[in-house]
């Protein structure tokens, strides 16, 4: 007689093979063996071949003589196919019962019972089957026939179907519990990624990154790239394309991260990776060739838009913990290197330095504004605008100028986050306007009559209520009148509604008597819509039309289209960037009335150009004619005004 072990109810690999299912399958072994004991059974078998019981990865078990298992077997089979047959539709026949009595064995005189085996919903899951020892007489039948037997057995099925429902209720669990996480990571994946790239989204960025940048013995390096003149692609080719054009830079981006690397999209058109620096490639070399590989990664990837000039970006770099220590310091270090390549060159890739920290951080130059003003560092240059038919000065423009000790004489381009602070904004404008119209009002009395000074004014000044109030005490205090004040605006200031506090600020300046000119016409969001509905008296060209003014037959049209529609409107205009006798020329003759550039003096302090100024006589001008006065054009001439 050979004997079977009670395997596993599940195989080893199994997902479920855990402490659960272990003691299940103990359970039912030690369930088996007293169902032997307790009826006498020479086999027992627990018959689990139905398809829930396989979705829960148990296996028969059989326990006995090898002759009895097979017909057991069969017998549990067929009684386990009547219920899958009223599963599928069909109807329980008179004779079906969830216990039933057969013979088996070579004489078929050995007595064999089994028990249906339910699960709550009421599904068969399988069947527990036992056969007594074979005994000639008569008297088996009248045993199994019995009601202690048959409640033993149906007691033994109970026992059997609780330990298997109570593992249901567990894979339930267990599944909902999946279910849950799944939605969890789900939810995770949306509230940390960028709906349009799929990569990390600003806040998760900064969480991973801090994470990954955690251990100073770990080095690691920020990358941030920025997708070179991203606006005008997206003009060109509309947003859908744009939207294109950023996936595409995206899957380089998440090419060229290594594993265990971040990836994120930090704004518009910029993005940002940490990764973990190996010994080999903690070197400025091996830096230089890793921001190189992903600079033609997204070169290549671009260039299957089959659009001209795309995949260009600038990058900058910052290394863990080198540079910085912390993720937003090591940010910043990144930043300032970013903002350094694109000052080079669109397309550079820098990695901090020292030397790059120490001209580019504007916001530590941002700290010592405040100071720096009242130690009279920041000061008013002044740049004339010229009448171009007399040769004479009629508009001095403001322009700041910070002699800072450390960094030399810096022109607005060298601290822009001032320009983003509305406290900062506010207070170097009014600084400005202080200082000018001081130095102003005192070279005003020796001036010719009618000239006047152009103040540069920032959203947050207009948007400001009492701006025009504390203006007109400066002119007040100075002896100035609105008259003798041109105030100059971005086009992107006027994106403001008719009927917003900026048109209200300049309409109120309008009013009192004050010229509103918009500066860099040509380059910025504003439309014509503007020049019907907005207070505006004078347009300056940007000097980016008339650079090329002789030699370029679409900036000379596009200038005289300008012209043409002032003059219809009544505007005054301004050339701006006019560094030669001949440009200054064909300028008057297609119309235009004042210019403004080296060609007419560089931007000079008040003794120096209001000095000059005075020093023209009334009587010298009109010995000398209508001659302008251009300066000798030289090599600094050539460089665009700081």
């Amino acid at each position: 007689m050979t004997s079977f072990e009670l395997p596993d109810l599940i195989p080893a690999e199994s997902e479920g093979s855990d402490d659960e299912i272990r003691r299940l399958s103990r359970a039912l072994r030690n369930l088996a063996l007293l169902t032997q004991k307790m009826v006498g059974a020479s086999s027992v078998v627990l018959y689990l071949g139905s398809e829930r019981a396989r979705q829960m990865d148990l296996r028969d078990c059989m326990i006995g003589q090898f002759e009895d298992v097979g017909p057991l077997q069969v017998m549990s089979r067929n009684l386990l196919r009547v219920y899958q047959d009223v599963a599928e539709g069909g109807t329980v026949p008179v004779a079906a019962q969830p216990i039933s009595v057969a013979r088996i064995g070579r004489n078929r005189r050995q007595q064999a019972a089994a028990r249906a085996l339910f699960l709550k919903d009421g599904t068969c899951i399988g069947v527990l089957a036992f056969s007594l020892v074979d005994d000639e007489t008569e008297t088996a039948t009248a045993v199994i026939g019995g009601s202690r037997l048959s409640q033993t057995l149906d007691m033994l099925g109970t026992t059997v179907e609780s330990l298997l429902n109570s593992r249901m209720r567990q894979i339930e669990l267990h599944q909902q519990l999946a279910d849950h996480q799944a939605r969890m990571q789900g939810l995770l994946r949306v509230s940390e990624g960028d709906p349009l790239t799929g990569l990390c989204n600003v806040a998760a960025f900064a969480k991973y990154s801090r994470r990954l940048l955690s251990d100073p013995m770990k080095p690691g390096l920020l990358v941030l790239l920025d997708i070179d003149h991203f606006k005008s692609i997206n003009d060109l080719y509309g947003h859908q394309f744009g939207d294109k054009y950023l996936r595409s830079v995206a899957g380089a981006v998440r090419d060229c991260a290594p594993e265990g690397a971040v990836a994120g999209r930090l704004g518009g058109d910029e993005f940002g990776m940490v990764l973990p620096l190996g010994p080999e490639m903690q070197c400025t070399e091996a830096l230089r060739d890793l921001l190189t590989r992903c600079n033609n990664m997204i070169l290549r990837a671009t260039a299957l838009l089959n659009k001209p000039d795309l995949g260009r970006v600038s990058i900058g770099a910052a290394r863990y913990p080198q540079d910085a220590r912390d993720y937003d310091a090591l940010y910043s270090c990144a930043d300032l290197a970013l903002y350094a390549a694109k000052a080079k060159r669109r397309g550079a890739a820098l990695i901090y330095s020292e030397e790059i920290g120490n001209r580019y951080d504007y916001a530590a130059l941002a700290k010592n504004l405040r100071a720096a003003c009242d130690e009279g560092q920041v000061v008013p240059y002044f740049q004339p605008m010229v009448d171009l038919r007399s040769g004479r000065p009629q508009v001095y423009e403001v322009l700041c100028r910070w002699n800072n000790p450390r960094h030399g004489l810096m022109a607005p381009e060298s601290f822009p986050s001032v320009f983003t602070d509305h406290e900062l904004a506010t207070h170097l404008t009014r600084h400005m306007a202080r200082e000018s119209f001081a130095e102003f009002g005192n070279a005003w009395p020796q001036m010719a009559p009618g000239t006047k000074l152009s103040l540069n004014l920032t959203y947050f000044d207009l948007m400001d209520r009492e701006f025009v109030f504390d203006l007109q005490v400066m002119l007040n205090e100075n002896g100035l009148d609105w008259s003798d004040l041109v105030v100059e605006v971005q086009e992107t200031v006027v994106m403001d509604g008719a009927n917003g506090q900026v048109f209200r600020s300049l309409t109120e300046m309008r009013h009192r008597g004050a010229e509103i000119a918009l500066d860099d016409f040509g380059t910025g969001y504003g439309g014509l819509k503007h020049l019907r509905t907005w207070p505006v008296d004078m347009l300056k060209i940007d000097r980016s039309f008339v650079q090329m003014i002789c030699l370029n037959h679409r900036d000379r049209a596009i200038v005289g289209s300008i012209l043409q529609l002032s003059q219809e409107l009544g505007f005054r205009v301004v050339a701006e960037g006019v560094e030669s006798e001949e440009q200054a020329q064909l300028l008057l003759e297609m119309g235009c009335d004042l210019g403004q550039g080296y060609g007419f003096g560089r931007p000079m302090r008040a003794g120096v150009i209001f000095g000059a100024e005075a020093a023209a006589s009334p009587d010298a001008a009109a010995e000398g004619g209508a001659e302008r006065i251009l300066l000798p054009m030289g090599g600094d001439a050539a460089r665009r005004q700081g």
